[in-house]
């Protein structure tokens, strides 16, 4: 598997968990255990997003170094 399609499928699932916290952000809480169980929905989500930007900045960074390292030595050459 290439990094492009770990990228790829990484900001797939980064667009899913924006939708979810989009819903649950305009999602009206009806009592208190609304209002627990919406916000622990998005404190969730929240992490799980943040750990997905996460590695689609690792991997974008490596692939980037790996399209620079080609550069550099095609000029060496």
């Amino acid at each position: 598997m290439e990094i492009n399609e770990k990228v790829l499928e990484l900001k797939v699932k980064e667009a899913e968990l924006k939708e979810q916290l989009a819903y649950y952000e305009a999602y009206p809480p009806v009592n208190n255990m609304g209002k627990w169980a919406r916000q622990t929905a998005i404190d969730r989500i929240s992490e799980r997003l943040a750990k997905v930007q996460e590695k689609i900045n690792f991997h974008d960074s490596i692939y980037l170094s790996n399209e620079i390292y080609k550069e550099w030595k095609k000029d060496v050459k």
